[in-house]
Order: C-alpha cells, then sequence, then structure tokens
C-alpha cells in the first residue's frame, strides 16, 4: 500500500471520493489517492475542496453563532 493510499483511508473526506466547488457548488468524484499524487480538480479558476456543503454552512453558522455571543447577541 502507498502513502497517498494509506492517507485516503486515514482520512474520511477524502475517503468518500468526493470534492466540490465553493464557487458554484459542483460536486466531482475522484480517487483520493491519485488526487493526492497528480492534485485536485479546478473549478470555477480554484481547487475544489473536501469539506461538503454541508459541514462547511455548519461551520459558517458555528462562527457566527460564536461571534454574536462574543459580542453578546
Amino acid at each position: 500500500m502507498s502513502l497517498y493510499d494509506s492517507i485516503t483511508q486515514a482520512v474520511p473526506q477524502i475517503a468518500r471520493g468526493k470534492v466540490w466547488c465553493c464557487t458554484c457548488g459542483r460536486m466531482e468524484r475522484v480517487d483520493g489517492a491519485d488526487a493526492l499524487r497528480h492534485g485536485w480538480p479546478k473549478c470555477c479558476g480554484y481547487t475544489m475542496t473536501i469539506d461538503s456543503p454541508q459541514w462547511r454552512a455548519a461551520q459558517a453558522k458555528k462562527a457566527r453563532d460564536a461571534a454574536l455571543k462574543e459580542c453578546g447577541g
């Protein structure tokens, strides 16, 4: 097993084999080990992310909630 295969198996976001465009929302299936070897796909001029739209939305909500709490809102 190669280093890239080991990393792919160890990281659930890579193992699921999907990447998303943060600009247009397009999803593409990828081979994680191959993407680690040769680079991640690009869309709309940017590298696509392994973070799902649902995860990014949840992180944004956490950040907004923390900022509101810090401001006393």
